[in-house]
């Protein structure tokens, strides 16, 4: 899961591991997130790929497979000779995407030359409003759609960014991939560039979203049997600590019953617990410790449900069942609240989860996962969902965190922002044609 700025040796490590292998072959063809930062370096993904074009030369094709959320600039498009991203928001489409980037790969290799526009605009925009289902993004996503359907493409993308990341040169950059054609390639991935600014305001969320004091109202008053709160401000899907205690504070105050948040990091309160025992009563100071600036502790009182190793058994059509392994995990009952206290930090995504722990999430009146948008297994079994716009490192409201280096102007931090095809910033927010790596296969 996403996280803090990684450690600088840990990043050298794996970098060092994928170069390597970097010797002695005839294409590349690497999945990479796309927002990794470190401890000196807000780009990992680029620095990777520098190093490996180093490595493997300039004929040598490389093709990547991105997150939707990726955080690319303009040298990554000169470093490789395609990328595409996910298409989907839940992210549905991964294998899809992966099949694909290694599709390109072929491609050039069998000896058919691609070509790359890429386009970036100024706009910090949380996943939450950009699923690509509905509203503006679902515009966007037919777009893309009909672009790829056109003769000549072969792929198109729209990386929205990971907006919680406070690096220079971030926002929204569109890809398109042609056979061959560079100038159609660079129209193309402008023209999807300028209307995704044209439409900047009227992005939204892709699902009812209030404050938090009116989402719990909401959920507590709905007609609904099962109501799924979002506590989107501290998701840990997108680098949220999962200590953050704003919303169960609001559900205690409103003294709402029958509910189940999943879940609080907080490794001492999960000690406590254990060594009170199943049945006994415990006062915690939960949550806070981690994520000090958008909460403190609460301190609560409880009687432990259950004490977990904390492991499941997950796996589908393309995951075999197998064993996650979670670490020590407890359920502690305050006020008719069941909360899910974990030692190790853990994102709530998938019935089985909750299930494992002897919890029927359809049981509970209200379901706080500590999420932006539902994941799609989540979103098939609810029958409403409400997102609160929670406080957090992950806050939908990006007007509401401080960043202190991306370049300005930038939207919606700057309302007033303006941009254009051909702007260039120090970044370099968009890259001609002809600087695009030379392409070809072997």
């Amino acid at each position: 899961m996403p996280g803090g700025v990684v450690e600088r040796e840990t990043f050298e490590f794996l970098k060092g591991k994928i170069l390597e292998q970097a010797h002695d072959v005839d294409g590349v063809c690497l999945y990479l997130h796309g927002a990794m930062r470190a401890e000196g370096v807000d780009y990992c993904e680029n620095v990777i790929l520098g190093e490996l074009r180093q490595a493997v030369g300039p004929a040598v094709p490389i093709a990547i497979a991105l997150d939707m959320h990726a955080n690319i600039v303009a040298e990554t498009a000169r470093n490789v000779n395609a990328m595409v991203a996910y298409h989907t928001a839940p992210h549905i489409d991964t294998f899809e995407t992966g099949e694909k980037a290694a599709a390109m790969l072929l491609q050039i290799l069998a000896g058919r030359r691609l070509a790359m526009g890429f386009a970036k605009i100024p706009f910090l925009l949380p996943g939450e409003k950009a699923q690509d289902t509905v509203g503006t993004m679902g515009e966007m996503m037919r777009l893309v759609a009909e672009l790829e359907s056109r003769p000549g493409i072969v792929s198109a993308s729209l990386m929205n960014g990971h907006c919680w990341a406070d690096v220079p040169d971030i926002g929204v950059a569109a890809v398109v991939v042609t056979e061959g054609d560079a100038v159609l390639a660079q129209t193309e991935a402008d023209r999807l560039a300028t209307v995704f600014w044209d439409r900047r305001a009227d992005f939204d969320f892709g699902t009812e979203a209030y404050p938090v004091d009116e989402a719990v109202e909401l959920a507590m008053a709905a007609p609904e049997s099962t109501v799924f709160l979002s506590d989107s401000g501290d998701n840990p899907g997108a680098g949220g600590t999962t200590d953050v205690t704003a919303l169960l504070a609001s559900l205690l105050a409103h003294q709402a019953s029958n509910v189940v948040v999943g879940s609080i990091w907080d490794a001492a309160a999960v000690d406590a617990c254990i060594a009170a025992g199943v049945g006994q009563e415990v006062s915690v100071a939960l949550g806070g410790k981690l994520d000090t600036r958008h909460g403190r502790p609460l301190p609560v009182t409880g009687r432990v449900r259950l004490i977990s190793d904390g492991s499941y058994y997950w796996g589908g059509v393309r995951d075999p069942h197998h064993l996650v392994q979670r670490g020590k995990t407890v359920v502690l009952t305050v006020d008719g609240v069941d909360v899910i206290v974990t030692a190790q930090r853990h994102s709530y995504e998938e019935p089985a989860q909750f299930r494992a722990l002897g919890i029927d999430p359809l049981a509970y009146k209200i379901v706080v996962p500590k999420r932006g948008y539902l994941t799609s297994p989540l979103e098939a079994i609810s029958p409403r969902s409400i997102l609160a716009v929670s406080p957090g490192v992950t806050n939908c409201d990006v007007t509401q965190l401080e960043y202190r280096r991306v370049n300005r102007p930038m939207y919606p931090l700057d309302p007033d922002a303006t941009w254009k095809v051909g702007d260039q910033g120090p970044g370099e927010r968009s890259v001609p044609s002809e600087s695009m790596p030379r392409q070809g296969g072997l």
